[in-house]
Order: C-alpha cells, then sequence, then structure tokens
C-alpha cells in the first residue's frame, strides 16, 4: 500500500499534478517515516507549491534520517533564505560546503551571503575552493571578482572578469562587471567600451544607459550624455532623480541650472 502512494505521487507528479503528489507522497510517509529521499522529495514538492515553512521542516525531517547529504543541507539553505533566515541559511550552506569533497553550490552561497556582510576574506577562499572543484562554475568566478574588487585586490579582479569574457565575449554580467571597475579607476573610455557592448546586447539595460551616460559625461561629452539620459527617461520616467543625481555629481559636465530648467533640458 505504501509502495502503491511513492508511484502514485511520482506519476501524479510527471502529470503536473504537485498537489496530489504532495498528498500522495503524504500518506506515503504515515506510513514509512523513516525514508529519508521520500522527506526530501516531499519538501520540493512543499516548495513548488510555495509552502516554503513546510518544505523546511521536511527537509530537516530528511537530515535527521541522513545527516551528511550535502545536497539536502544546500537545499535547506535556500528554502531558509526565501524565509528571511540568513543566519540558519548561512549555517545549512556551511554544513553542505564542509563536506567531502566539498559541495560548490553552498560554497558559492554562502560566499554571497558573505559578501552582503561584507566577509570578503572568507568568501574568496570559498569561491576559489568551488572554483578549484568547478573550473566552468561561471557565477562562482563573477562572484569572486567582485569579492576581489571588496578587497580592493583590483588587478586579481579584472582577471576574473577577463577569464569569463575570454570564454564568453558576450557575457552581459561580466561587460557591467568590467565597467564599474573602470569607472572605479576613472578610465571612463574604457567603461564606456563595455556599457556599450552591454547595450548591444540588451538595449533596454537601463543600468548600462545611466551609467554610459555618467561617463560621458566625464569624457566631457555632454550632449551624448542628454542623449543617453533622454533615451533612458522615455523608457523609464521614473528614473527622472537618478539621471539628475549624475548630472549634478560628475566631476566634469555638472548642470547648475534650476530644477525647472534641468527638467526642461531632459524632457523637452
Amino acid at each position: 500500500m505504501a509502495e502503491d502512494s511513492l508511484e502514485r505521487a511520482h506519476s501524479l507528479a510527471r502529470g503536473g499534478d504537485l498537489p496530489g503528489a504532495a498528498q500522495a507522497l503524504e500518506r506515503y510517509l504515515e506510513a514509512m517515516p523513516e525514508d529519508a529521499p521520500a522527506h526530501f522529495q516531499f519538501a520540493h514538492l512543499l516548495m513548488e507549491l510555495g509552502d516554503t515553512a513546510a518544505a523546511v521542516r521536511s527537509f530537516q525531517r530528511a537530515l535527521e534520517l541522513a545527516p551528511d547529504q550535502a545536497v539536502a543541507h544546500n537545499d535547506l539553505g535556500n528554502a531558509l533564505e526565501l524565509l528571511g533566515r540568513e543566519a540558519d541559511a548561512a549555517l545549512a550552506y556551511r554544513r553542505a560546503a564542509e563536506t567531502t569533497p566539498a559541495f560548490p553550490p553552498a560554497q558559492y552561497n554562502l560566499a554571497l551571503i558573505l559578501c552582503r556582510q561584507g566577509q570578503w576574506d572568507e568568501a574568496v577562499k570559498l569561491l576559489r575552493s568551488a572554483l578549484e572543484e568547478a573550473p566552468e562554475f561561471r557565477a562562482a568566478r563573477l562572484q569572486l571578482g567582485q569579492a576581489l574588487v571588496g578587497l580592493g585586490q583590483i588587478d586579481a579582479a579584472q582577471t576574473c572578469f577577463d577569464d569569463l569574457l575570454g570564454a564568453d565575449g558576450d557575457d552581459l554580467e561580466a561587460h557591467r562587471a568590467m565597467a564599474d571597475l573602470h569607472m572605479g579607476r576613472c578610465r571612463y573610455a574604457d567603461a564606456a567600451q563595455h556599457l556599450q557592448r552591454c547595450l548591444a546586447l540588451a538595449p533596454h539595460d537601463a543600468r548600462a544607459t545611466l551609467a554610459l551616460g555618467a561617463c560621458s559625461q566625464e569624457l566631457g561629452r555632454v550632449d551624448e550624455a542628454l542623449s543617453h539620459y533622454r533615451r533612458l527617461l522615455r523608457r523609464e520616467p521614473s528614473r527622472y532623480y537618478d539621471v539628475v543625481k549624475k548630472l549634478t555629481s560628475a566631476s566634469k559636465g555638472r548642470f547648475w541650472v534650476k530644477s525647472a530648467e534641468l527638467r526642461r533640458i531632459l524632457l523637452g
């Protein structure tokens, strides 16, 4: 009977009936409460159904029965983050990251939390370890570059972004990261090249359009800057004060005019 419920759960899930699959799997677990993989499957069904709190309890039950499962610890961390329980999520990721062999997705997820907290050194160690295990882990290499920027190791960060662009010249996020790096070093012409590539890849990229306007200002090309800002505001009028901030904070091409005149210049 229990096996029938398990098979029915799998069949319903394959057919797209997730609520029915969850009910069948719940009945199976009432009869077979020590089946750790079934608790893990049940947790994922609950996640897909939007019941994250119940999913956390199922992940925890699965780990009580099989505590050395790196994937389960990592997925528990995902669920805890969705609930806003970042400290608990970090602990779950750390347990997954400390398995042997190391589990790169958990190392990456933990590093993201550490970066948000400004704990750059540990984040860099985790990301480098993840890349040793999985050299093609693109997101980890991008985040390693960002963490190295946080440490002030700009040349090492640029190497990470260069590696990404060497593997894929159309890597939008790597172009953005390179643009930010160059702007931070006041290399506005270099930054503009990457931003132009961003806009070739994603013409409506508001962040790149705004940054390209700022680069144009710093390069003394105020009319060009205004063209970028106007294009952005035609698409997203709510960005008006972001544009004003750029116009009035640039070291070159500042606009010291009354707000009404500034609005006329930008919006016509």
